[in-house]
């Protein structure tokens, strides 16, 4: 398969697993579980997908997207991570290193997902006053008119973010890592900032970011001394 087919099959997906998560269905695929197994299977390294679903399951089980929440997008952030990490492999890039940088942008990805969701919210406000005007001039086609446009604003939006940020790194990072061996790499001078705005982003409490925080810089020192 080549890496714009895949691109374009992993934009579609996260798509997909975007609806799941609160516009459509909610069959709990969204989950970074099976998200990110699904985007493995799509690259033909389900290993891959399934070991950095399972960790960032265990990082966001305790995101729930109820009521009135602003949640990190996890599912299509799970599926970009996995599709970076194996594209990468694909390339050569060492394992270690790949499935890092997915775990790294898949955190920074549900940032960014959080920021979208709450700009989608108040554009389905929007739709829906004009869906109770529709219904007050007896058009009631107008409520079906504003479901499915809500519906696509957030496949689409999702799909061309994914595609964007996999379309960027794929080819930066590629560049960054290649020829180079597990512990060939200064991680710290790359690693820490990431992890310190994506901590930022996806901790909810001081005691919870710091735990955060010891545990990724402790990840990166295992990958770069391995």
């Amino acid at each position: 398969m080549t890496e714009p087919l895949a691109i374009v099959l992993l934009s579609i997906l996260a798509g997909a697993v975007a609806l799941d998560t609160t516009a459509v269905l909610q069959m709990m695929f969204s989950q970074p579980l099976v998200a990110g197994t699904c985007a493995g299977l799509i690259l033909g390294q389900p290993e891959t997908g399934l070991l950095i679903g399972t960790a960032l399951e265990l990082v966001w089980v305790g995101v729930l997207p109820v009521g009135g929440a602003v949640f990190p997008d996890t599912g299509p952030a799970s599926v970009v991570g996995v599709g970076l990490a194996g594209l990468l492999i694909s390339q050569g890039t060492a394992g270690g290193w790949a499935i890092s940088s997915g775990l790294f942008v898949a955190l920074g990805v549900a940032a960014l997902g959080r920021l979208l969701t709450v700009k989608l919210r108040r554009l389905n406000v929007r739709l829906a006053e004009e869906a109770l005007s529709s219904v007050e001039r007896g058009d009631l086609g107008g409520v079906r008119r504003a479901i499915l446009r809500a519906v696509g604003f957030r496949f689409t939006s999702v799909a061309v973010l994914s595609a964007a940020v996999l379309a960027l790194t794929v080819p930066f990072l590629g560049r960054v890592f290649e020829g180079v061996a597990v512990g060939e790499f200064p991680a710290l001078l790359w690693a820490a900032p990431i992890a310190a705005g994506t901590i930022l982003a996806v901790g909810r409490g001081r005691f919870e970011r710091v735990l955060l925080g010891a545990g990724f810089l402790a990840g990166v020192l295992v990958v770069a001394v391995r």
